[in-house]
Formats: C-alpha cells, sequence, structure tokens
C-alpha cells in the first residue's frame, strides 16, 4: 500500500430525519466512513429542523441544520462542557462541501470566519 492509499477516516454521526422518520441518537452516535458523510448530508438537510452530527477524534461535535429558509446552512463547532461553539452560516452547497474533506479532528480552521458564542 503506498502513502497515498492511507485509509480514510471513520466519524461517528448521528442524524434525525423528521419528514423520513429517521434518526440516529446522539447518544449513541454509528460509525461511518469520512466519504460517506456528505452523501448522508445531502439527503439529511432537506427540510427545516433535520439536522446532522459528526464527532471527531477529540469529542468536538460538527452539527449542520438547515436555515428557516432551507438555502442556507448552520454549521456549529460544539466545544465540550459548555465551553461554547462557533457558529457560521453557509450556503447549502458550501456547507455540505466542508463535509467532503473532514480533517479527523476539528478546530476553529474548519470554520474560518464563525462567530463564537458562548
Amino acid at each position: 500500500m503506498s502513502g497515498t492509499d492511507a485509509p480514510k477516516p471513520v466519524f461517528r454521526v448521528f442524524y434525525r430525519d423528521y419528514v423520513n422518520d429517521v434518526s440516529i441518537s446522539s447518544a449513541r452516535p454509528e460509525s461511518l466512513a469520512a466519504e460517506r458523510i456528505a452523501p448522508l448530508a445531502e439527503t439529511v438537510l432537506q427540510h427545516a429542523d433535520n439536522f446532522i452530527g459528526v464527532v471527531d477524534a477529540n469529542e468536538l461535535v460538527l452539527q449542520l441544520y438547515l436555515d428557516d429558509d432551507e438555502s442556507s446552512v448552520f454549521l456549529e463547532l460544539l466545544y465540550p462542557e459548555g465551553q461554547g461553539m462557533l457558529r457560521l452560516n453557509l450556503p447549502w452547497e458550501q456547507a455540505v462541501a466542508v463535509l467532503r474533506d473532514l480533517p479527523e479532528a476539528f478546530d476553529e480552521g474548519l470554520l474560518p470566519g464563525a462567530q463564537f458564542i458562548s
């Protein structure tokens, strides 16, 4: 195996799709290969109130949900133990693009220009 064939990261994922009545609880997220996260988000993020969350190697959570107008997506990087979060609103296509190249560990560089909310 060459250096370019490194294994893709696997993340723990939870989501709720109210329209199709399917979900995976945040209390028991399921492991999902990185390349399958964006396609899942494209399916889930079709209606207001639906959301998807991705847990990184350090237990940080990236949560995405549609804005009320359903044309943009809020991305929130939630820090553990109530230490606040970073929030960014992006057009739908750009939000899904963030999921296409997730690092194994999330940090503020994942959401450039995000606002910190305590």
